[in-house]
């Protein structure tokens, strides 16, 4: 069936019936009369949303519907099929293993892995994800430091790391936490193969089917499907300038039996903003009000472009509320899978036992290279370049950027994402399908909702291209948005 058949697909806003209903109805339909076969590919949830003049959860949603009826099925990475009958199942003799999946994927799956995917294609200028950027690009420094380091103790080779993480990394951990006012002794100190490592595991910890965990909204899209993995619900709590709302937190709070806060209260993906310090505080009492963890996952706090952020939560929790999370992938390469997770013994006891069943024991060589590169001293010389570096790319992204009347871009005081709004008769889904034929990735807003909002939003990463290539990008976003424009920025 091609796409412009699906314009036959006719829903009316008058009826009582919801809209994603009437869309699971019509396929439905259309299964039983014959004109959707068993194995058609459906148009993916943002396709079939711009060509229904829809809103990408509303398709979300008729999918679940359609799902539970045992009409389609989705297949990770490849899209959602009409299903077959149990009958041609049995006469073509190949089992239906997704029958005997047990692990939930979380609804925003599928646009993770297209994020992903731009930024492996090299024929993109890739706003859309993290790297870091060419011109001070770590990578012979550390490596250098690696060679050597693996010159002298050889053995190295043949020793695993333990799974709580390689001993002289913790110490070096240690001594990286203490200068930014956070103590921590090495039983409170572990090493994961990344953040999101550190978030699987915290979910596999406390989350189960029914539990509640609460989260920003925009948020970061991986760390909601890693929640709804193991069948727990979120609570989604928007921002205003100075965080997360305190008084919409309380009230869920209140409602609600929450096993934890997840936030990124410093230079917040994807808006850049700063939880302010009198927030904080609220935040903490109410922690320990209720009884209830906060996860602090801080990528990027250390690249800030003026003064100094406020003091991590972590740093000021006198409680042992907060378990913290820290990745060196923003500040050296993202290929590099090491960050830092604190967290009360009891809890990183139990964390690692959940990560010897997964993997044994720890990825040795990175985790040497870090050390290495740590214990030289390098990584306070490195992160000053890239504040500098990254300061020059916001002068640039300020001056391209301002000469569009109707783009506007939140200038962040750190970290690496802009959040930008765009004229309301424009989607950030739209212009993305515009931006994609001339070169250009970017992520859409409502990617990172789970509520649907931000249409006209989107995130841009600037640390990732050539500052040539990054400016390139940017007067592409802007030449495709004179042309498309018709109104007013939402």
């Amino acid at each position: 069936m091609s796409l412009a058949q699906w314009d036959q697909l006719v829903l009316d806003g008058t009826e009582k019936t919801p809209l994603y209903k009437q869309i699971s109805e019509r396929i439905e339909q259309w299964v039983q009369e014959g004109r959707l076969k068993p194995g058609t590919r459906l148009p993916s949830e943002r396709r079939l949303a711009e060509i229904l003049k829809v809103s990408r959860m509303t398709i979300t949603l008729a999918n679940e519907d359609m799902k539970a009826k045992g009409i389609v099925r989705s297949q990770q990475g490849s899209g959602t099929y009409i299903m077959r009958s149990a009958r041609s199942e049995r006469v073509e003799g190949s089992t239906v293993w997704q029958h005997h999946f047990t692990y939930q994927l979380g609804s925003m799956s599928d646009e993770m892995e297209e994020i992903m995917r731009y930024g492996l294609d090299p024929h993109l200028i890739h706003l859309a994800g993290v790297g870091t950027a060419p011109e001070v690009h770590p990578g012979i420094e550390l490596s250098q430091c690696f060679s050597e380091h693996l010159r002298k103790n050889p053995i190295l080779l043949q020793l695993p790391a333990p799974t709580q993480g390689y001993e002289p990394l913790i110490m070096d951990v240690r001594k990286w936490l203490y200068d930014r006012e956070i103590e921590a002794n090495p039983r409170e100190i572990m090493i994961v193969s990344g953040a999101m490592q550190g978030l699987d595991l915290i979910s596999r910890l406390f989350l189960g089917p029914g539990d509640y965990v609460i989260m920003e909204d925009p948020g970061f899209l991986a760390a909601s499907d890693a929640f709804t993995a193991t069948g727990a619900k979120i609570l989604r709590i928007t921002l205003d300038q100075e965080g997360i709302r305190i008084d919409s937190l309380e009230n869920l709070l209140m409602q609600f039996p929450v096993k934890f806060i997840y936030l990124n209260p410093t230079f917040h993906n994807p808006t850049g903003i700063t939880m302010s310090l009198k927030r904080r505080k609220r935040l903490l009492e109410l922690a320990k009000k209720y009884k209830v963890l906060i996860v602090e996952d801080d990528p990027s706090s250390l690249l800030y472009y003026g003064k100094k952020p406020v003091p991590s939560l972590k740093s000021l929790d006198e409680d042992n509320n907060v378990i913290y999370l820290q990745s060196f992938s923003k500040y050296l390469f993202p290929s590099l899978r090491v960050a830092v997770l604190v967290a009360p013994e009891g809890i990183v006891s139990h964390l690692v036992k959940i990560k010897q069943r997964i993997d044994l024991h720890s990825h040795n060589l990175t985790q040497i290279a870090v050390h290495a590169y740590l214990s030289e001293g390098r990584l306070e010389d490195h992160i000053e370049k890239l504040r500098q570096a990254y300061r020059g790319r916001l002068d640039l992204v300020h001056d391209v950027i301002s000469r569009n009347a109707n783009l506007r871009c939140h200038i962040p005081e750190g970290g690496v994402f802009l959040w930008c709004k765009l004229p309301c008769s424009l989607s950030a889904e739209r212009l993305l399908d515009l931006a994609i034929q001339k070169g250009v990735s970017f992520v859409p807003g409502n990617w990172l909702s789970g509520v649907g909002l931000y249409e006209n939003r989107m995130r841009l990463a600037f640390t990732h291209p050539s500052v040539d290539l990054l400016k390139r990008g940017l007067e592409v976003m802007n030449e495709i948005i004179a042309e498309h424009h018709a109104g007013q920025s939402c």
